[in-house]
């Protein structure tokens, strides 16, 4: 009976060893195969892996895109650069700003996610992207200057009244005309003058047409 209960007692301790080793093999090829994970679609929702700009757990929980294509919907454009929701925002930019790329309005306030100033420096979300500087900071250079008065482009136009204007603060020349924005009486390129879309609104009627020679709708009236 002795050597009976020694066997057994062998056999149970065989089989822990056995258990020991089957965990700490599968934790050792976790370690070195990295993409062992990955591949059996544990990957970490931090990772990009399709290389789009998008998190893999930003694609699968927020924007609903495909973690493993870079294009999911086949149209020539990366899932990180498309605008489902048409509030101004890629879903590149509603991931860094925190909204949700699906819904224009995320916070139902009445206005989009990319009308929203986070800030509160003077710039829409929208505008701060295209002049570069980060709508979570309202002072992103730490220069003491609020980024609505920075001018990102030099083109002697502060950013905010480019965001009025109509005009790229990331562009010198928005209308590719030739002329600094700063220095062009249209620089939005709509036929308005700049100066009296600012007071009227842009396309205001109010507005002269650049167009029209001085004197020339007087003539007409």
């Amino acid at each position: 009976m002795e050597g009976n209960q020694r066997m057994n007692r062998d056999k149970l301790r065989l089989g822990n060893m056995l258990r020991v080793s089957v965990v700490a093999g599968a934790l050792v090829g976790a370690l070195l195969v990295p993409g062992a994970a990955s591949a059996s679609g544990l990957h970490p929702t931090s990772r990009d892996h399709d290389g789009d700009g998008l998190t893999n757990g930003f694609e699968k929980y927020q924007s609903h895109t495909n973690p493993w294509k870079a294009d999911s919907n086949h149209n020539g454009l990366r899932d990180s650069k498309e605008n489902p929701d048409h509030d101004g925002l890629t879903n590149k930019q509603e991931q860094t700003v925190g909204t949700n790329p699906l819904k224009g309005d995320s916070d139902h306030d009445g206005l989009k996610d990319g009308q929203e100033d986070s800030d509160h420096d003077g710039l829409d979300n929208h505008h701060e992207f295209q002049a570069g500087t980060n709508p979570e900071d309202a002072d992103t250079d730490n220069d003491g200057v609020d980024d609505g008065q920075e001018d990102s482009d030099h083109d002697g136009v502060e950013n905010e009244t480019e965001q009025e204007d109509g005009t790229n603060a990331g562009d010198a020349d928005t209308d590719d005309d030739g002329v600094k924005d700063g220095e062009d009486g249209d620089a939005n390129g709509d036929g308005h003058d700049d100066q009296c879309e600012i007071v009227n609104g842009n396309d205001s009627p109010l507005c002269e047409d650049d167009s029209s020679e001085p004197g020339e709708d007087a003539a007409q009236g």
